[in-house]
């Protein structure tokens, strides 16, 4: 699936607003891509987010979490003045148990672990594991992006995604137009085998860029 954000900036522009110096615009562009989607757990690192699902599957009526419905977050209190409203205490209790439920779901589906993936005549991970780890989201030079990620063998998510859909799913900020369209290319090729030639690719994306004009 691929979202695009109507009147946002184009990759080029937010490079430009990000090479002039505008330290505001990149706290706040930084804030917001980390704000819906990360590359590592909340609550912990990944040794002790296994030891935390293996101890919760030895739990009594213990259910996969890939195989039960979401629970909707509680109602929220309009009250003005409300400070001790059991609604606000449901609350904080839900988003805990939010945090954990989509850090195991995170540790069950998302861990990559290299095996066909290695089939080539250089022998390495097609997928590109181990990530690099970045501690701090930061802006280089050249005005890319290294977004914060302290795991190396997950790709970044969403949690509200894997919370929801309780399955392996990456989620990734197309910041450049190399990567909107490798991405377009990747998505179209996969949904479309056998494989087409290159030049029968970009026929087929212009076709639809061209549609959604009219």
């Amino acid at each position: 699936m691929i979202i695009w954000l109507c009147n946002s900036l184009s990759p080029q522009q937010v490079k430009e607003r990000l090479l002039a110096g505008d330290s505001i615009f990149q706290q706040e562009l930084i804030a917001y891509l980390e704000s819906v989607h990360k590359g590592d757990y909340f609550t912990g690192p990944q040794a002790s987010v296994s030891d935390m699902r293996h101890a919760a599957s030895l739990e009594p009526g213990h259910h996969d979490l890939t195989e039960v419905l979401p629970v909707s977050p509680p109602a929220h209190c309009d009250t003005d003045g409300c400070n001790d409203c059991a609604k606000g205490d449901s609350t904080d209790s839900w988003w805990s148990s939010f945090r954990s439920i989509v850090d195991m779901v995170v540790n069950k589906c998302n861990i990559h672990s290299c095996h066909r993936c290695k089939d080539n005549k250089w022998k390495r991970c097609k997928a590109r594991f181990p990530h690099k780890i970045v501690e701090v989201s930061n802006v280089d030079d050249s005005g890319h992006i290294n977004l914060k990620k302290l795991e190396a063998w997950i790709n970044t998510f969403a949690p509200l995604i894997s919370y929801i859909f309780r399955c392996n799913t990456d989620v990734t900020s197309l910041r450049s137009g190399t990567a909107i369209k490798a991405v377009l290319i990747y998505v179209t090729d996969y949904i479309t085998k056998p494989g087409l030639k290159t030049h029968a690719i970009f026929d087929c994306i212009r076709s639809i860029f061209q549609r959604s004009r009219e």
